[in-house]
């Protein structure tokens, strides 16, 4: 992979993301493998069980852990090429509130409906955030030419990763599920620079977040009673 230091450098928060993930894999290396799932707990990957005892930080952390050389570099391939380009239709906060909450969408997704002994974790939760507010801007903008066809150009894209997620094995579909659903509610809340979004749909938006994550809770504190 060729990286254009000059690209990341108008990308500030896409760089930080990449250094993070790589700094936490690079150190999960050395402390005992980013494949053995005690490290992966003990580092914050994302743990139905644990979760459900309090654990909720791990929402948010297990989108920096990778299970594997393969996982972090696929994925890390994956921001380098799309992240610098939703920075810009963002700005630096939007995309950052956009990657950490999709984060957590698909993780909670995971935790609402996952097997109880699973332990998952990888960037491809947000990843799938940015397909889902793609799509979603796709719609939201059909009025704005080119907004909307930027939109449209992620619909092959949306279409071959589903199919990978379901043909790969080990892969958490249900964490991409919920980072490309979170991306979407997004869409829908967060405007794109230079352009407006009504405030009765960013209300919506936001409440629909707001509602849909407490609704994930508790459907995943239930699934655990009794273990």
């Amino acid at each position: 992979m060729n990286i254009n230091l000059e690209r990341l450098s108008q990308a500030k928060v896409t760089s930080a993301l990449m250094i993070i993930n790589v700094i936490v894999f690079v150190l999960m290396s050395l402390s005992g493998g980013s494949e053995s799932i005690e490290n992966l707990i003990r580092f914050g990957a994302n743990s139905k069980i644990l979760v459900g005892e309090g654990d909720w930080w791990r929402l948010f952390t297990a989108s920096f852990i990778h299970i594997g050389f393969f996982h972090i570099m696929f994925n890390m391939y994956f921001l380098y090429n799309i992240g610098p380009i939703f920075e810009r239709l963002y700005g630096s906060v939007g995309f950052l509130i956009i990657y950490l909450v999709c984060g957590i969408f698909g993780n909670l997704v995971s935790y609402a409906f996952g097997d109880v002994y699973t332990v998952s974790a990888g960037a491809s939760t947000s990843l799938y955030g940015l397909l889902g507010i793609a799509i979603g801007m796709m719609l939201v903008y059909r009025d704005d030419a080119i907004l909307h066809s930027f939109g449209a150009s992620f619909v092959s894209i949306v279409v071959i990763n589903v199919i990978y997620s379901f043909l790969m094995p080990g892969v958490g579909v249900l964490g991409h599920l919920g980072g490309f659903v979170g991306g979407f509610i997004l869409a829908n809340a967060l405007p794109v620079v230079g352009r407006d979004l009504s405030i009765p749909r960013q209300v919506v938006a936001g409440l629909a977040t707001l509602a849909l994550a407490f609704i994930l809770i508790r459907i995943g504190n239930k699934s655990l009673l009794g273990v």
